[in-house]
């Protein structure tokens, strides 16, 4: 271990997976190497890549137990600001972990960016970044994300959000607005 630590990999170790980021912090806590564990904070907080939001919310979670709150801070920043939005579970596992350690700004914002431009090709994550959404109280990105559904091709999870089910009883409008009643009748 002696070796390892005289190699410093504080300063030299790649900042590009967060997550072995946040197990190679635990080791160093582990083997009681703490100018280490805050050098590697430091540079976590502020050069770790934001491409996996899983992995970012991992390396959140280390540092909040670590009781790093500034590094919290810093990469809570950094995370709302441009965590990749390609998938919608993993942005909402981020938007858990940011509610978690209390980054409340950080959570409006990921949540207004990933509301607004998140990917929407698989339902099932979809519906999981709108269980988040609801959770960390974003009704304004609730309503965000629901009017991106259709066009989507996800009409089955807009109809399931709030009141939609009776409110576009009759479908919708082009310009998305519910369509007024009508009859087979009509038709003619």
């Amino acid at each position: 271990m002696d070796a390892l630590l005289a190699r410093d990999p504080a300063a030299h170790a790649a900042l590009d997976n967060p997550a072995a980021v946040a197990r190679l912090l635990y080791v160093l806590r582990e083997v009681g190497a703490q100018e280490q564990v805050g050098a590697l904070a430091a540079r976590a907080a502020a050069h770790a890549a934001l491409d996996d939001p899983t992995a970012v919310a991992r390396l959140l979670d280390r540092l909040r137990e670590m009781g790093a709150q500034e590094q919290v801070g810093a990469l809570a920043a950094r995370a709302a600001a441009y965590a990749a939005l390609d998938n919608p579970a993993a942005v909402a596992g981020l938007l858990d972990v940011l509610w978690r350690v209390g980054a409340q700004e950080q959570v409006g914002a990921l949540a207004a960016r990933a509301a607004a431009y998140a990917a929407l090709d698989d339902p099932a994550a979809v519906a999981r970044l709108l269980e988040a959404l609801r959770k960390v109280r974003g009704r304004e990105q609730v309503d965000t994300l629901a009017a991106r559904l259709p066009a989507a091709g996800q009409l089955h999870q807009f109809i399931e959000i709030s009141d939609h089910r009776e409110r576009f009883r009759f479908g919708r409008e082009p310009d998305g607005s519910a369509a007024h009643a009508w009859t087979w009748d009509d038709l003619e």
